[in-house]
């Protein structure tokens, strides 16, 4: 059997902009919506929840048992320094595992793909998890803005209980240039939209297709799905008719007019939208376009994947989940409008030892349980006595992630650089414990008591282009 999918996981953030909304500042016409990031997210964020979304699916109950991580994005928020640390320690991975990044173009996400997959097949690990995400920065005003979303998905890669096999791929490529995004740049840029899209999207992908259908001895009719790189609705449409793909092929994998170009995140989260209601025997051909490289791969579903449906968090579910912002919310959200104040300074530094040694218990939720009361300290590095007894005896424990308000208040005028107004919450964990954070995508008109929430990691601030991160409350948005 080739190695393949044992889980997948999506992330959509909840908020929206329609693309109509963006014209009446620029003009122009815009239909359909993106997804765009609160503030307080950023691409680890996402990667983050549909990390654990795919875990969830592929039914690992620890993420220990991955051996590798791999993140593809073309908006990390470091030139230099990986995403993977925080992810992997909010995971609770282990220390000795492979860890790669893959960038610079869209296609990013299927070339780790591969990757793991070889990794898998050379017997090097067992179960990789190879993440999509992304949140591509667009000038205000361009065409690009008017297409660019977020989002991610996550793939567990394995040898056996596959949901799908990557069976074939084929690559096309070429020194062609298409968008690009300098080190000096903020955002993505364009030569001619025109001459791209006939010579680089729509050429590559054309060529990659058809050297994987070469290489399999299929037709494109045989595929019940397909889904293509997609920067606009335009583009998909236009190749599907030059290689004679239907619409209704296209159905389940078509994204862009639900959430946006989301990048390196695309084509799994297209895939993932079709392994929701894909069955098992169906060919699945996904093509993925960027910086002159496309990447025709062949799927076929296997068995498992109706045994693990009720297990996952679906592509549907978050579109459906969402709550729309209006222009100037948007340019807030992206970092594009500011007030001209200097940020608080951070009482401690992310940079600081203390933030080091502490990362694993704030990230990942572990608290230390009384051996004398049963009182949960949390955190542990700061209470080495037991608050309630004074005992100094503990045993580690897992916060639980989800719970109901047990009282709250909300800031109204919090310093620069944190989202205001601020709900506070104390919420009671399904595990019995009490505990306090922030909230984030809660109106304060919205909180009340008993209100289920969960707990999510989010970016709280940022000193001298550092991210500190932390969990917060949000409301439920999936059961």
């Amino acid at each position: 059997m080739a190695p393949g999918i044992v889980g997948y996981g999506v992330y959509i953030p909840r908020y929206r902009i329609k693309r109509e909304e963006i014209a009446k500042t620029w003009g122009g016409r815009g239909k359909g919506e993106n997804a765009v990031l609160n503030q307080n997210e950023d691409v680890v964020t996402m990667a983050i929840e549909a990390s654990f979304n795919a875990l969830e699916h592929a039914g690992l109950n620890d993420a220990k048992e991955v051996d590798a991580i791999y993140l593809s994005t073309d908006s990390s928020p470091n030139i230099e320094h990986s995403s993977i640390g925080i992810i992997a320690q909010t995971l609770g991975a282990r220390d000795d595992i492979d860890v790669m990044d893959f960038t610079t173009s869209p296609r990013a996400g299927v070339a780790a793909l591969k990757a793991c997959v070889d990794a898998v097949e050379s017997g090097r690990i067992k179960y990789g998890l190879v993440i999509g995400s992304d949140y591509r920065p667009a000038s205000p005003g361009s065409n690009m803005e008017m297409f660019f979303g977020g989002g991610a998905a996550a793939f567990i890669v394995g040898g056996k209980d596959t949901v799908a096999d990557l069976e074939c791929a084929h690559v096309y490529s070429s020194n062609f240039r298409d968008n690009w995004r300098g080190q000096g740049d903020t955002y993505v840029k364009d030569y001619e939209p025109r001459f791209t899209r006939q010579y680089g999207y729509s050429d590559h992908i054309f060529n990659s297709t058809q050297g994987l259908l070469s290489k399999t001895g299929l037709t494109v009719d045989q595929f019940q799905h397909v889904v293509f790189q997609q920067p606009d609705a335009r583009l998909p449409a236009g190749i599907a008719k030059r290689l004679k793909v239907t619409p209704d092929q296209m159905k389940l994998g078509s994204i862009f007019q639900d959430i946006g170009d989301t990048g390196a995140g695309c084509l799994f989260i297209g895939l993932s939208s079709i392994f929701d209601r894909a069955v098992p025997g169906d060919k699945v051909l996904a093509v993925s376009y960027g910086s002159g490289t496309s990447d025709a791969l062949y799927f076929s579903i296997r068995e498992p994947i109706e045994e693990a449906r009720d297990r996952s968090k679906t592509y549907d579910s978050y579109v459906a989940s969402k709550a729309y912002i209006d222009y100037p919310r948007y340019l807030r959200g992206k970092g594009a409008l500011t007030k001209d104040e200097k940020p608080a300074e951070l009482g401690v530094s992310p940079l600081s030892p203390l933030m080091w040694r502490a990362g694993s218990e704030l990230y990942r939720l572990i608290g230390a349980k009384c051996l004398n009361c049963g009182y949960v300290n949390f955190p542990p590095s700061q209470r080495k006595i037991c608050i309630r007894c004074g005992n100094t005896q503990f045993e580690e424990v897992m916060l639980e992630r989800r719970g109901k308000v047990h009282t709250f208040c909300v800031n109204y005028y919090m310093p620069p650089g944190f989202e205001s107004p601020l709900p506070i919450i104390i919420a009671d964990l399904d595990d019995g414990v009490r505990h306090r954070a922030l909230g984030t995508e809660i109106p304060p008109e919205d909180v009340k008591i008993d209100m289920s929430v969960e707990l999510v990691l989010r970016k709280l601030a940022s000193e001298d282009n550092v991210n500190l991160y932390g969990n917060v409350f949000r409301p439920i948005r999936i059961q």
